[in-house]
Order: structure tokens, then sequence, then C-alpha cells
């Protein structure tokens, strides 16, 4: 069974047998979000990067596989015709799945990583995609119109009026999490876009709080890419076998973050990959604005593996 994910950002694709064994999986850079506020489309060069990725997944069964696309493609006004086009091109029926769906398949292949981690409880489930972010936890659940390209174009589009970042060293220190950016952060373009992931996740960071979730688990390109890079690992390093079950705090995502930043687009592309250095750094700062003293556990498993995990268990029950 093949499974893939066409999300907001990636394409990411897993290889499942019977008996829920992976057996290959795959990740191309596709950017179908960047610019679709303005535009209402999917950009020709994310249309480019999507049949270049196809084309290198000729080798697989795609007129059987399973592809399910995420919120870009809800929103977007071309949707169909692309989809049309692969079709004729590579067989594949790619299929729109609505933000409810996409988060119970998401939060099945969470379940599915945390159960190979041996690790129960009671969680509450992220999943902060290029253009929007679902939050699950027990019977609630409620998709956000926000995502890392989707909040990284507005807030560059819009700036706040900024005043002078604040000098006192103490507050590197301080709990106050807006007089610490002011203090760390002398980039007036990054300290805007810092400041407005707070207004971005807000009502988010309410529910949270109003439903006392304590164990929160990600397994977005955010929180894996930065699991990674505090191994040491270059992007073509990457091993979902060292991402699983390991924790970030919400310090992580703020020094990771400016550590991305800081990179010239050269290291940014050997750390992080090509067309994702400005992306993450936003993704870090909301997950910084959102989360306090949540237990943040990171799983690579997500929609993909849900997408096989459904068919198989639907085709035995």
């Amino acid at each position: 069974m093949l499974g893939i994910d066409l999300g907001s950002n990636t394409m990411r694709g897993v290889v499942m047998d019977e008996n829920f064994k992976k057996i290959d999986s795959f990740e191309f850079i596709i950017g179908a979000a960047k610019n679709l506020n303005e535009s209402g489309k999917i950009g020709d060069e994310a249309i480019l990067r999507l049949k270049n990725a196809l084309t290198k997944l000729k080798k697989y069964d795609l007129k059987n596989a399973r592809a399910f696309a995420t919120a870009a493609f809800r929103k977007a006004n071309n949707t169909n015709e692309i989809f049309e086009n692969l079709k004729n091109e590579f067989d594949i029926n790619f299929k729109t799945i609505d933000a409810k769906t996409e988060a119970r398949l998401s939060i099945l292949g969470m379940k599915f990583g945390l159960r190979n981690l041996k690790m129960s409880g009671e969680f509450g489930f992220i999943d902060l995609g290029g253009a929007s972010c679902e939050f699950t936890f027990k019977n609630y659940f409620q998709s956000f119109d926000f995502g890392i390209i989707s909040f990284y174009e507005r807030a560059i589009e819009n700036p706040l009026v900024m005043q002078s970042a604040l000098k006192c060293p103490f507050l590197k220190n301080t709990k106050n999490k807006r007089l610490k950016l002011q203090a760390v952060i002398k980039d007036k373009k990054l300290l805007n876009l810092a400041f407005k992931a707070f207004e971005e996740v807000k009502f988010m960071k309410k529910m949270i709080h109003k439903m006392k979730c304590k164990n929160i688990v990600l397994n977005s390109g955010v929180p894996t890419t930065l699991v990674s890079l505090k191994q040491g690992l270059r992007y073509d390093e990457y091993d979902s076998n060292l991402i699983n079950g390991k924790s970030l705090s919400k310090n992580d995502f703020l020094y990771l973050g400016l550590k991305i930043w800081s990179m010239s687009e050269n290291e940014a592309k050997k750390w992080v990959g090509s067309m994702r250095k400005n992306y993450l750094v936003a993704g870090c700062f909301l997950f910084y604005s959102l989360l306090e003293n949540e237990k943040i556990i990171v799983v690579d498993e997500g929609l993909r593996e849900g997408i096989c995990l459904e068919k198989v268990i639907s085709t035995f029950s």
C-alpha cells in the first residue's frame, strides 16, 4: 500500500505492507501554499516541483496509491485542473480531504508511532502544516487557518510598528516571552515575525489551557527538523528512528529558530533543506508563542501512515 500526503509545503509518502511494516518512505519539498494568499492558485513552480517528484516515483504503483491533498489544495481555485492533469500524465488519483479527515488520519498515524514507542496516556495532537493547523484533544477538534507558509507571508507583508528593542541583559532569562524576544532578537524583521505569532495562536492557546492539555504530540516538519538539528544531523542524514519519541521544550523553538535564521542560504540547505529556512523559523515562533509547560513529544508518523493504516484496517475489518 502506497500512501501519499500532498501537503501545503511537502509531499510525503510511505509504502506499508499488510502487517503495518514500513517498506519505504519519501519526502519532497513542493511549496504549494507559497503566494496562495495573494493569487488564490497553486503556482506554476510548485506544480513543476510536484511533477518532478512524481516522475521520480514512477517505480511505484501510482495508479493504486491512496493520494490525499490537504489545506493548500482545499483553498486553491485551480486544484481540479491540476489533479486532472496529473491523472492524465501519471495515472494517479489525488483526492482533497477536509480538515477533520486530515486530523483523524494524522492522529491515526501518530498513535501508531506512539504505540511502536510503547507510549500511552492522554495526549493532545497538533499538526502544523503549510496552510493550516489542526488541534485534537479527547473529543475536541479544530482546524485553524494558519500554517508556516501562510503565516510567514501575511506577517512579512504587514509588518508591525515596532518599538526599539530593549537592551537589558537580564531579560534574556525572564519568563515573560515578549520581553525575552526583545532582549535576544536584534533583527527587526524577525522580531516582527515573532511578535505576530502571539496574535496568530492566541485562540488555540486558550483552548489548550482551558482543556488542561499537559502532553502534546507534534509530528510536522518543524518539530521533526528541530529534533534532527539538535542531534547534529544534516537534512540528507534525517532518520525517523532518531526522531521518534524525542522531546522539545518551548525554548528549543526560540533558540533553534534563531539558529536557523542566522544561517546562510547554503548552510540552511545543508542542515534543514532547500526552500525551508524562513518557513521553519515562522513555525518555530508559532510553537514558541503557543506552548508553555506542556510535555512535548515528537513523532515522525502522521497523515501518510494514517492513510495506509485506514486502508489496511478497513480491508481486514
